[in-house]
């Protein structure tokens, strides 16, 4: 995935009401609000002086110009904020079958509707067998020692929502997954976040043993986009 031009460099002054990001920036030492689009606890990913990069819309008239994509952290590790950007990365490496465990399956398809509750799929396709493979994307950023990653940085009822209607299609003969986007360069393998929220955690478990599939994606992030560039182990 490539950004449209190369990012803007500033520093982070402090990020608030979810939303919100105040930074400086690098150039000419502006000072501006820019979009964050991120509602997660972004633990490790917002320390006052960080540096971040920015996109701009180049849209004047939008209330807030500049969307917060990237951070450095103190030990140089890059981090992408930006939680949507993991469902193009993740249709990229499924499209060119950098995940092993469905280089059988073809036309992939985005936000498909599905399941008893009707919600929306990342991603959906066909295997050799003529079953659906439904895959949920999640964008792990949280990193803690020696390069373990973690998912969620905060309890998400949505993410044990999604589990179960995961489960619901492995019941019926179909295949799902969850594909653990791994946007943090510091991250080496990702585990569900147990301490964080439990309920999720066994929630993985229940899948599991029903199934469902777990990979992560690990990445090359820079200026100029993020490339997926293969698997990463799932504890």
């Amino acid at each position: 995935m490539k950004f449209i031009k190369p990012l803007i460099g500033a520093r982070l002054e402090k990020r608030y009401k979810r939303f919100l990001a105040d930074v400086k920036l690098e150039q000419d030492g502006t000072e501006l609000t820019a979009h964050c689009p991120n509602t997660g606890a972004m633990t490790g990913c917002a320390e006052p002086g960080m540096r971040v990069w920015l996109s701009d819309s180049n849209n004047p008239k939008r209330k807030y110009r500049y969307t917060w994509e990237l951070a450095e952290t103190a030990s140089g590790d890059r981090i992408c904020v930006h939680t949507q950007r993991a469902n193009t990365v993740a249709g990229e490496a499924l499209q060119q079958g950098l995940i092993p465990a469905y280089a059988d399956v073809k036309e992939w398809r985005a936000e498909v509707k599905y399941g008893s509750d009707n919600r929306r799929i990342d991603w959906v396709g066909e295997d050799a067998e003529g079953r659906s493979v439904y895959i949920e994307v999640k964008s792990v950023t949280l990193a803690e020692s020696a390069g373990q990653g973690f998912f969620p940085d905060t309890t998400s009822v949505r993410a044990t929502q999604h589990l179960h209607s995961l489960i619901e299609m492995t019941s019926a003969g179909q295949r799902a997954g969850v594909l653990y986007v791994v946007l943090h360069s510091g991250i080496e393998r990702v585990s569900a976040a147990a301490h964080i929220d439990a309920k999720y955690a066994e929630t993985v478990s229940l899948a599991r043993k029903q199934g469902v599939q777990f990979h992560a994606l690990k990445c090359v992030i820079s200026q100029h986009g993020i490339d997926p560039v293969g698997e990463l182990p799932v504890l």
